[in-house]
Parts: structure tokens; sequence; C-alpha cells
């Protein structure tokens, strides 16, 4: 997915910048509503503010406000930026248009990641964007340590704070 991130981003591209993940995601509760068809409990902004931090760098909070997503995302990780498409592509899943993009030093927050399991397994992930909300999804099983890696390369990636 990486590679289509980077086709994708051809014109759009901040100047050096390196794509360094592209991994499909689904707002939470997806993963279960698409693999069982069942209903899904639904993590809000209550559940971003009770999540164990990884990490905060002292910039301004982010709002508890969760930020909308359809059902199915591709969330990417440049050296610059965190990066949500839509879904493009009938059969095979490509980034689509750019819904939301953050330079890394609008991330207040980083959630610990938390696995949810059972037969729709699912990585749920929870980023607080300071001034915007919580960007909250899951990764689907089968990208689960693709995107447990992102989230630790994205908190690698974070710009220091003199606080830290």
């Amino acid at each position: 997915m990486t590679e289509k991130v980077e086709l994708r981003l051809t014109d759009a591209k901040l100047p050096g910048e390196r794509v360094l993940y592209g991994v499909l995601a689904f707002r939470i509760g997806g993963v279960r509503t698409t693999m069982i068809g069942g209903a899904a409990g639904l993590a809000g902004a209550a559940g971003a503010a009770t999540m164990a931090v990884v990490t905060s760098r002292g910039r301004a909070a982010a709002p508890d406000a969760p930020l909308q997503l359809p059902g199915r995302t591709i969330i990417a990780l440049t050296d610059q930026r965190l990066l949500v498409f839509s879904v493009g592509g009938v059969i095979v899943g490509k980034p689509g248009k750019i819904l939301h993009s953050f330079t890394l030093d609008q991330v207040a927050w980083v959630g610990e990641p938390e696995l949810a399991p059972g037969a729709a397994q699912a990585l749920r992930v929870q980023i607080g964007i300071a001034g915007v909300g919580v960007l909250a999804f899951e990764h689907p099983r089968l990208q689960v340590t693709e995107g447990r890696n992102m989230i630790k390369r994205l908190v690698r990636e974070l710009p220091q704070s003199p606080t830290d």
C-alpha cells in the first residue's frame, strides 16, 4: 500500500517528503461490522481521554471531538505528515481523495494501541490532533502488524518539544 500512497501523492508531496507507511483502516467498530455483520460498539471521545498515553509532546491539547471518517480509509505516514485517504478502486483498494492532512507537529498525543480479540480482531488506535480532535480508527487482522509498526514509527517521528 505504501507504493500506492507514493503514486497517489505524486503532485501533492511536500518538498523532500518520503512516504513511510500506508495501511488500510476502518472507523472504530468497522472491522467487526464488516467481518461479522453485527453492530459494534463505538469508542467515542471519552475512550480517547481515558486511554493510556504513549506520548504527549507538551503541545496544545486535542479537543475530545472525534473526527468523522468513512467506513474504510487508508492511513498514511510520511516523514512530515499523517494523512487520511478515502479508499478508491472498486476491486482493489487504493488511496483516493485526501480527507485529512496533519503535519507531525499537530499530533498532540498518541494513545496506546489496543488489540480487540476475537474473529474480528482489530488494532484500535486513537491520535489526538491539536486544535482539531481525535483521529480514531482500527486496522483489520491482516494489517495489525503493519499498523502497530506505523504507530511506533509515528511516535519516533514526532518533533521533540523542549520539555522532552
